[in-house]
C-alpha cells in the first residue's frame, strides 16, 4: 500500500510539473500583474507616518482612520493612478482659487473623498460635481442649477462656490475637523451637537454623528496620507511618452452654439462634453456673470479663434482699447502655468503681482507691463501662439526682427514656446495694415 502511494505521489508530482511548465509564461504574467496591481500596506509603517504627518485636521490614529488609509493606498492601483492623473489638471486650479481666498490648499484632498475628482460624479441623493454639492446648497452659493446648465459640474465655478462655503463654515467653527464634518452633514447639526454635548472638537461628537460623517474626517485623513505617501506604497504614476496636454480654462460672456462649434472646428463633441459636463442642451448660455470652458491647450486656441470670429472681434487692439473701462469679452486662464495669458484684450502680468481670482478680470484693475509704448506711428498688438508655431514663423508673419521679438517678450530662444502663450508685437501703423487680413483669418 505504501509503495502504491509513493508511485501515485510521484505521478502526481510529474503531472503537476508538466502542467506548470506548459503554462509557465501565463502564470508568471498573471502573478506579476497581481503583485504589480496591489499597493503595499504595512500597518506599523503607516502608523509611524501618521504620527509625524502634518494634517489640516486634528489626527487620531484609530481603526476608522487606518481603514480609510487602507481604502486609498490598499485599493486597486489602477484606480489610484487614475486619481493621480486627474490631480495634475485640477489640483493647480483648486490651489490657486483657495490661495486667493486665504484657505488652506490641503482642503483639495476632500475632492478625492467626495468624487475621486470625476467631473460628472453624482450621488444617489443628488449631490454632484467634484465637490458633491446639493442643488439647494449650490443655489445658495450662487451657482446655476436648471435644465440647461448645472454649474456644480463646472470645476472652476464649483471650486469658487466651495471656497465660499468653507470660509463661512470656518467663521462658524474655527476648526477644520468640524468644518469638514459640517460640510458632510450640515452646519446646524454639528452646532447643535457641540452645544448639547459640551464637546469642543470633532472627536468629542464623533459617535453622535451619522455613520457617514463619522467616517468623513477619517476619510479626509486617508486621502491626505495617500497624496503625501503614495510612492511609499508602490504607487508610481507611469510617465507617458506623449502626456496629455494640460487643461486651460476660459471664461466667456456670450452664447455659444456647441453643435456649430463641433461642426466648424476640430474640437470633438465627446472630448468637449467630458471636460464640460455642466452644459446639457448643446448651448453655452450668455451670462453677465460668465460661463466657464475647459479644454486642452491646443484646442483652447482653436476655441478662442472660433469665439472671436463668431463675435466679430477686431484682432488688432491698440493701447487705448486695452485700458478701456469695460468688461473683457473673454478671459483665458491656465492654472498649470506660472502666469495668466489672455488673447488680445487683456494685458499680461506675472502672477506674483496680480490677484488671480477667476472673477477679477476688469481691465481697469490690471496694470500694464509694457516696455515699449505705443506711439502715433507704432502700436502694440498681441498674438496667441498656436500649436507647433515657432518664433521664427511669428517673426516672419509680422515682418519683425526675431531678436526684437525675443526682447519685447523676455523670451529664451532655447525654451519651448507653449501653445496658448500671448506675446507682444510692436508694429508700425503701415505694417499693421499689411498684416491685418492674415490676422483676421487665424
Amino acid at each position: 500500500m505504501n509503495k502504491l502511494s509513493s508511485i501515485f505521489v510521484v505521478f502526481l508530482f510529474v503531472l503537476l510539473s508538466h502542467n506548470a511548465n506548459s503554462h509557465q509564461g501565463l502564470r508568471a504574467t498573471e502573478m506579476i500583474s497581481l503583485l504589480g496591481n496591489k499597493p503595499e500596506f504595512y500597518e506599523e509603517e503607516v502608523r509611524s507616518r501618521l504620527e509625524s504627518m502634518d494634517c489640516l485636521v486634528t489626527l487620531r490614529i484609530e481603526d476608522d482612520v487606518l481603514d480609510q488609509v487602507k481604502r486609498f493606498v490598499g485599493r486597486n492601483k489602477t484606480a489610484t493612478l487614475e486619481i493621480l492623473k486627474r490631480t495634475e489638471n485640477y489640483f493647480p486650479l483648486i490651489d490657486r482659487i483657495f490661495t486667493e481666498n486665504n484657505l488652506p490648499t490641503d482642503l483639495k484632498y476632500l475632492t478625492i473623498v467626495e468624487s475621486a475628482l470625476q467631473l460628472d460624479a453624482k450621488s444617489y441623493v443628488g449631490a454632484a460635481g467634484i465637490w458633491q454639492l446639493m442643488p439647494a446648497t449650490a443655489r445658495i452659493l450662487k451657482l446655476r442649477v436648471d435644465s440647461k446648465v448645472d454649474q456644480r459640474f463646472d470645476p472652476v465655478l464649483a471650486t469658487q462656490a466651495a471656497a465660499l462655503y468653507f470660509k463661512n463654515l470656518y467663521a462658524m467653527f474655527n476648526d477644520w475637523s468640524l468644518v469638514i464634518a459640517a460640510y458632510n452633514c450640515g452646519e446646524y447639526r454639528v452646532k447643535d451637537l457641540l452645544e448639547s454635548s459640551k464637546a469642543t472638537d470633532f472627536w468629542g461628537i464623533k459617535k453622535l454623528l451619522p455613520r457617514q460623517t463619522q467616517l468623513f474626517v477619517p476619510a479626509f485623513i486617508g486621502a491626505s496620507y495617500f497624496m503625501k505617501y503614495y510612492p511609499d506604497h508602490n504607487i508610481i504614476p507611469i510617465i507617458e511618452e506623449f502626456p496629455d496636454q494640460k487643461i486651460t480654462f476660459a471664461k466667456i460672456y456670450k452664447e455659444v452654439n456647441l453643435r456649430d462649434l463641433f461642426k466648424k472646428t476640430g474640437i470633438k463633441k465627446e472630448l468637449f462634453l467630458s471636460l464640460n459636463p455642466s452644459y446639457k442642451r448643446f448651448v453655452i448660455p450668455g451670462l453677465s456673470s460668465g460661463s466657464s470652458v475647459s479644454l486642452p491647450d491646443s484646442l483652447m486656441v482653436e476655441f478662442v479663434d472660433y469665439y472671436r470670429f463668431q463675435n466679430k472681434f477686431n484682432p488688432i487692439l491698440d493701447e487705448a482699447r486695452l485700458m478701456a473701462d469695460a468688461l473683457p469679452d473673454h478671459e483665458v486662464i491656465s492654472f498649470n502655468r506660472p502666469f495668466i495669458f489672455a488673447p488680445d484684450n487683456i494685458s499680461i502680468q506675472n502672477t506674483s503681482s496680480i490677484n488671480l481670482a477667476f472673477e477679477s478680470a476688469s481691465i481697469k484693475d490690471i496694470k500694464k507691463q509694457t516696455d515699449y509704448k505705443a506711439t502715433e506711428d507704432h502700436k502694440i498688438i498681441h498674438h496667441l501662439v498656436k500649436t507647433r508655431e515657432s518664433l521664427t514663423e511669428i517673426a516672419d508673419k509680422y515682418q519683425v526682427d526675431l531678436e526684437a521679438l525675443l526682447s519685447w517678450n523676455d523670451l529664451n530662444p532655447s525654451k519651448e514656446l507653449l501653445a496658448g502663450t500671448v506675446i507682444k508685437i510692436r508694429l508700425s501703423t503701415s505694417k499693421i495694415q499689411r498684416v491685418e487680413p492674415s490676422l483676421s483669418k487665424d
